[in-house]
């Protein structure tokens, strides 16, 4: 979810890969074929391993290190869209999320805080440059 954040917010690259297809490791630098999406999940977590995930954060790590070897559109999940789009109902037309702060799911609200961290990130980063 973090990493969409960022594609949203900054852009999707035009990379359509199809399996099999040869890509870079951005962690190994070797060249490596891949060929199903077993394959990309396990470099996202060798990705997610490095220590500059600590620095950078996840979203950002992600955002700059899945075009590398994948298109990241295929791997953001459908629930990440559901709850981005979500998200964007309830701050831009002020949709409530329940009918009571005790009806509101916390899976709801942690996944919002996540939502509202990496956009303040991803700004952040851009006005850093």
């Amino acid at each position: 979810m973090r990493c969409a954040v960022w594609f949203t917010q900054l852009g999707f690259p035009d990379n359509y890969l199809e399996y099999p297809y040869t890509a870079r490791s951005p962690v190994t630098n070797d060249k490596i074929v891949f060929q199903n999406e077993e394959m990309v999940e396990n470099e996202i977590v060798k990705v997610l391993s490095q220590k500059s995930v600590k620095k950078f954060g996840i979203g950002q790590i992600l955002y700059y290190e899945m075009p590398f070897f994948c298109n990241p559109r295929e791997h953001i999940k459908k629930w990440v869209w559901d709850i981005l789009e979500e998200y964007k109902l309830a701050t831009t037309y002020n949709v409530p999320l329940g009918v009571d702060f005790d009806s509101i799911s916390a899976y709801r609200l942690d996944c919002f805080g996540i939502i509202e961290q990496e956009i303040n990130n991803v700004n952040k980063h851009k006005s850093d440059g």
